[in-house]
């Protein structure tokens, strides 16, 4: 049995994997109950618990891609009612031709909302529909075809408002001083190299029962990593080389 904790490159993990991987630890120092190890186990805790909150804040911040997503389709949806009734003003119809020139009146004292800020665009969105549904615009909407685009409109800017709310909401509640994950996990990579190399040095010094069953709890995550870490390297290394292979049809 390996008396030496094993070597792995811990800075290179992915995030979730070392969260883990120090997590892991931790628990195993825990139940090891090493006297000499409680100095550090200080240390090492609250670090621990530290790139956890910061890890939650990084996953809140994973909103803003959907956003982006969720603004184009709202955005997607003011185009798409725009054209339906620029559409319509070149109807044969004249029915049509006066509906459509009403509501492109409409539109043009709005302006380009979509170029507004999102707080902005919203009001300016909410009213856009409302006035579409009054009674001066009900009737050329149903006549331009442009109804199912009015509730398309507001359906894409619910969507959109409820996600931004939430977002605006988790950073409002944002512990304030929080560090930037890389700086967590920097001073967690520290500890961490303090803990291997007294381990290391108990195990020739002090060794026990506890510590040998320790080092081995520990290396098997770090066999379980640089497995994971391999597997990932061989798909990246084949997905390359496949990509270079490729060739185009004429």
């Amino acid at each position: 049995m390996n008396k030496r904790i094993k070597g792995i490159a811990i800075a290179s993990l992915q995030n979730h994997e070392h969260y883990g991987f120090v997590t892991e630890v931790k628990l195993a120092i825990e139940q090891a109950n090493i006297d000499s190890l409680a100095t550090l186990l200080a240390k090492f805790t609250p670090l621990v618990e530290e790139e956890n909150k910061s890890l939650e804040i990084v996953a809140k911040s994973e909103h803003t891609h959907r956003l982006k997503e969720l603004d184009r389709n709202r955005d997607n949806m003011f185009r798409g009612l725009s054209a339906c009734v620029n559409e319509a003003s070149y109807s044969p119809t004249k029915d049509e031709k006066e509906a459509a020139t009403l509501i492109k009146i409409l539109l043009k004292r709005y302006g380009n909302i979509i170029s507004e800020s999102f707080e902005s665009q919203h009001s300016k969105t909410e009213n856009l529909i409302q006035d579409l549904r009054s009674e001066k615009y009900a009737e050329a909407s149903k006549k331009i075809g442009l109804v199912r685009w009015v509730n398309w409109l507001e359906q894409a800017e619910t969507t959109f408002m409820e996600l931004y709310r939430t977002r605006r909401d988790e950073r409002a509640s944002t512990i304030a001083g929080t560090r930037a994950l890389k700086l967590i996990r920097k001073d967690l990579n520290g500890v961490y190299r303090e803990i291997i190399e007294h381990l290391n040095a108990l195990a020739v010094l002090q060794p026990s029962e506890a510590l040998t069953q320790l080092i081995a709890r520990i290396n098997i995550h770090i066999d379980k990593l640089v497995a994971l870490k391999a597997n990932r390297s061989t798909r990246a290394k084949k997905s390359v080389k496949n990509s270079g292979n490729s060739t185009k049809e004429n």
